[in-house]
């Protein structure tokens, strides 16, 4: 089915809803009628058509289960009928203004897999006899099942068609990707096309640990990024092993990645992403709803991962073996690609979201002089030994270092809270200055400037060409440690 068509199936299905409600009003004389979806996830109802022939009626299009007498009927499985001022109260009937007219009420539920999805309301003055009209109730009934069984087959016929030709489509994305970044975040992408109310989020190896950097652009109840891997956690276990776990989560546990991670709830798929015998990262497919994991689903996941390693290492370099960590420096610091596929991914899921991080780039301020003073070797010990510093998680917050260029790092620091964001740069400014010793046993001295911007409008480019500016700007200016733009 096309995607127009499936369209026109829509369109016709409303159409025959509600010209089935129109009928069923006329042929048992009510003023009043309309139906309503319960949305559960929402917790909303959800209008779908209403007639009536009284000019002081208006209906809102969604309203909350709360706001809406039908919340105490949401679940009823049987007709159901109701008298004003004796089960309900008047003011309860806030679609009427002017006068409310409706004294008795019917409710038709109907069900799919056992759960009452909608509701049909017959209002009138006068009590409607079921027994008189029992035909045009079930006639009505019937003909609303049948109709909503077959465009919700029609639908489900339609989605599983799409989403087995987009895997196939994706699976060829991969396998034509030339660089690791490039590959992880197709995988990542092409994974949540099976997780309607999850997401998908990788820990990768940086700064001495295993800490969340990158999720799918559509994440949806994700695991934040910077979270740094503990033991005891499903990412560790899954590294451990080297091998997939499947776990449900009850009363927020297992934790998936960090015992200060938000929303352990559901289910998780943990997959370790392995080249030649070597794990570079756990990718962790999350779900509110564990039965979206079925068996056909849970394969299709890991053999994108699978997938992915394959065509990850095919693509090497000759002489290359895998054994080296992808997606870092030598100083271990992830790779500028790699923080800007992170950063594009927040900025996406930024849209319509209440989510915000920080993006900074940090220089050396006396790099002459430790030039003169330390051999390459030692310089290279030092930028290590930098990226471990910076590293967030050591101060207790979320973020990650990445490489920019020689003696630059890039970081996102993913707390949406400004004083914590200058505290965590302020103390490392602080610490690097005496806290630094290489492997001489000589304390060195050095001297942090960075310019940064909160990463909430524009594109990616756009927020590191910010973060230039305002370093170049600290770079040229004694007094300042830090610019912000």
């Amino acid at each position: 089915m096309t995607t127009n068509r499936e369209e026109k199936a829509l369109r016709e299905f409303k159409q025959i809803m509600r010209d089935l409600l129109r009928l069923l009003a006329r042929s048992v004389d009510v003023p009043v009628a309309y139906l309503y979806w319960v949305n559960r996830y929402r917790k909303q109802f959800v209008l779908e058509t209403s007639t009536t022939t009284l000019s002081n009626v208006m209906f809102k299009d969604r309203i909350d289960f709360d706001r809406h007498f039908l919340d105490d009927f949401k679940n009823i499985a049987g007709i159901l009928q109701l008298e004003t001022g004796r089960n309900i109260r008047e003011e309860e009937l806030s679609h009427y203004f002017d006068g409310n007219t409706a004294r008795h009420i019917t409710l038709l539920p109907f069900q799919n897999n056992g759960q009452t999805v909608a509701l049909s309301v017959l209002e009138g003055k006068d009590l409607l006899s079921l027994r008189k009209y029992e035909e045009e109730i079930t006639a009505y009934r019937n003909a609303h099942l049948k109709v909503l069984n077959t465009y919700l087959e029609l639908t489900d016929l339609y989605q599983d068609q799409q989403i087995w030709t987009d895997y196939d489509k994706d699976l060829e994305q991969l396998s034509t990707a030339r660089q690791s970044h490039e590959m992880i975040t197709r995988m990542v992408n092409s994974m949540q096309k099976w997780l309607p109310d999850g997401a998908v989020t990788v820990a990768l190896k940086g700064m001495g640990t295993w800490v969340t950097a990158l999720r799918s652009e559509q994440a949806s109840n994700a695991p934040e990024l910077g979270l740094m891997v503990e033991e005891k956690t499903l990412s560790y276990e899954c590294l451990q092993r080297g091998e997939s776990i499947f776990t449900m989560h009850f009363n927020q546990n297992p934790k998936r990645f960090s015992s200060s991670e938000s929303g352990t709830d559901g289910a998780t798929l943990a997959i370790p992403l392995i080249i030649n015998d070597r794990r570079h990262a756990a990718v962790l497919a999350t779900d509110k709803n564990p039965i979206h994991f079925n068996e056909s689903v849970s394969h299709q996941l890991k053999n994108i991962v699978r997938i992915a390693a394959l065509s990850i290492r095919s693509n090497m370099p000759a002489g290359e073996s895998g054994f080296g960590d992808l997606f870092t420096t030598e100083y271990g610091s992830f790779i500028p690609e790699l923080m800007k596929e992170s950063l594009k991914g927040i900025l996406h899921r930024r849209q319509g979201k209440n989510e915000a991080c920080w993006f900074g780039l940090i220089s050396i301020d006396n790099l002459a002089s430790l030039r003169t003073r330390h051999s390459v070797a030692e310089l290279k010990e030092l930028q290590t030994l930098l990226v471990r510093a910076l590293n967030p998680a050591r101060l207790g917050y979320n973020g990650f270092i990445g490489l920019h260029s020689d003696y630059i790092f890039s970081y996102l620091f993913t707390l949406d809270n400004e004083e914590l964001h200058r505290s965590w740069l302020e103390t490392n400014f602080r610490d690097v200055q005496s806290k630094i010793v290489l492997g001489g046993g000589a304390p060195v001295e050095v001297h942090l400037k960075a310019g940064f911007l909160k990463a909430e409008n524009g594109d990616a480019d756009q927020i590191i060409d910010g973060a230039k500016k305002a370093l170049n700007t600290a770079m040229n200016n004694r007094e300042l440690s830090y610019v912000q733009v």
